[in-house]
């Protein structure tokens, strides 16, 4: 009887000392990062400083790219630039858009993947203007174009259109809509109207609609190409006006919204086109006195700016893309982006990894965007 309480004791000392042992094991492992604990722990910023500071040269490098995928399903080839170029960010087409479903499904795929990668989720953004530009037009609600909504007499119709359109893009994924245009008499119904202060109010009512829908979107394209002759698609195009004429027309719907929508709820969209009152040599995606003179000091806006697809005729015929990466970011943008082509987006973003790696001040610029980009990601609810 004694031999046997002898080992009883003994056992249930054993087991004790393995819960224990379990225990402190337990309490020595890394929360998992829920909101929650974030919160309670941790500022935004300490959060972001401590994400950014983890990241390689070449994450950093494919947070400042958002780049196109080429499937509607992530493939052996998409999986391989997602990781070749580290991409912090991509944009959908209708050759990525079958079905809201599968649409979801490739979101999901591809904020994982990013996540895994980099420690932050990606943006996820499409051109969703309504009218002509539409992705997926058969499966997706018959958005009017902006020149219809601006013949309605009604802003507000304005915002209904964004909140819609932002609802349903959230539900598949999509985290930013490269919208409203706010250029003034554009040609294929983009344009709201051809009147600044109108162009502006109804400009304001989206960017409201978006925000209620809980997604970014997007002023193009700074500083207004309504007067361009030439479709930057094809090539580069040279605006005349003079810097008080674009003052007063094209660039007022710009200064007026970032006057009234906070910053961290949308990007500003540059140009690929040249404006010599503005900058006589560079397009506005790689100007300075444009992207960080105009937008950031005169206008004082300081939320992310993103170029035009750099793959346009307009950049593609006259820089390599090598260069134009590393031109528009030290220009003032925050983010280059590259739509169609693998080896395109691989060029950039080599061309921003060895600039980064070779030039102390651009380094130290780099990280200040992709500080800026991770902090404005983790304010957003979706994360």
């Amino acid at each position: 009887m004694m031999n046997w309480q002898n080992r009883l004791n003994r056992w249930i000392t054993i087991g004790v000392g393995f819960l224990v042992a379990a225990a402190l094991l337990t309490a020595c492992q890394p929360a998992p990062e829920t909101k929650a604990n974030v919160s309670g722990s941790e500022t935004v910023e300490e959060r972001a400083a401590r994400i950014v500071a983890a990241m390689s040269p070449e994450d950093k490098a494919g947070q400042v790219m958002m780049v196109g995928l080429m499937n509607e399903k992530l493939q052996p080839e998409d999986l391989r630039q997602l990781a070749i170029c580290r991409a912090g960010n991509v944009i959908l087409f209708d050759r990525n858009m079958q079905s809201p479903a599968q649409v979801r499904a490739l979101s999901g795929e591809v904020k994982q993947t990013i996540e895994r990668q980099c420690g932050i989720a990606p943006f996820i953004a499409v051109d969703q203007e309504g009218g002509q530009v539409l992705r997926m037009r058969d499966q997706f609600l018959p958005v009017p174009s902006q020149e219809e909504i601006g013949r309605s007499g009604s802003p507000g119709k304005a915002r209904q259109w964004a909140a819609d359109t932002g609802r349903e893009l959230k539900s598949m994924g999509i985290n930013v809509n490269f919208a409203p245009v706010v250029d003034l008499g554009s040609s294929a119904e983009r344009s709201y109207g051809s009147d600044p202060e109108m162009v502006s109010a109804y400009a304001v009512q989206a960017c409201q609609g978006y925000a209620e829908a809980g997604i970014w979107c997007a002023l193009k394209h700074f500083p207004g190409i309504g007067k361009v002759q030439t479709d930057p698609h094809i090539d580069g195009d040279s605006v005349a006006a003079s810097k008080d004429e674009l003052m007063q027309q094209d660039l007022k719907p710009f200064a007026v919204i970032i006057r009234q929508i906070p910053a961290d709820a949308m990007f500003v969209m540059v140009s690929n086109v040249t404006f010599p009152s503005l900058d006589a040599e560079y397009p506005a995606c790689v100007s300075q006195p444009v992207m960080t003179d105009l937008l950031r000091e005169t206008y004082g806006y300081k939320g992310l700016i993103v170029s035009d697809d750099m793959e346009m005729g307009a950049m593609a015929k006259h820089y390599a893309f090598s260069d134009m990466g590393v031109m528009a970011l030290k220009a003032g943008a925050d983010m280059v982006l590259v739509c169609h082509d693998y080896g395109h987006e691989q060029e950039t973003h080599d061309g921003i990894v060895r600039e980064y790696k070779a030039n102390p001040e651009f380094r130290q610029m780099v990280d200040e965007k992709v500080m800026h980009i991770v902090v404005t990601k983790l304010k957003m609810n979706y994360l």
